[in-house]
């Protein structure tokens, strides 16, 4: 398994506790860790390329889809 199906697997076992949390905001992913919160995903790329190199990291949004 590669770092980003890693960092995907991390996402998704947590994406509850995220959708509590971060309601509404983009995360930022590095290995088994959000390194950052921003409001909008454009923020989250700029700000985080700015320290890490482009694919080593992902960005998700979580919402609740159910509440939809």
């Amino acid at each position: 398994m590669d770092v980003i199906e890693q960092e995907i697997g991390y996402y998704k076992s947590n994406r509850k506790d995220f959708i509590q949390l971060y309601a509404g905001k983009h995360l930022v992913i590095k290995g088994m860790e959000v390194i950052g919160v921003y409001k909008s995903n454009t923020e989250a790329l700029e700000e985080t390329m700015k320290l890490h190199e482009t694919g080593t990291f992902i960005i998700e949004h979580p919402v609740d889809i159910k509440s939809r």
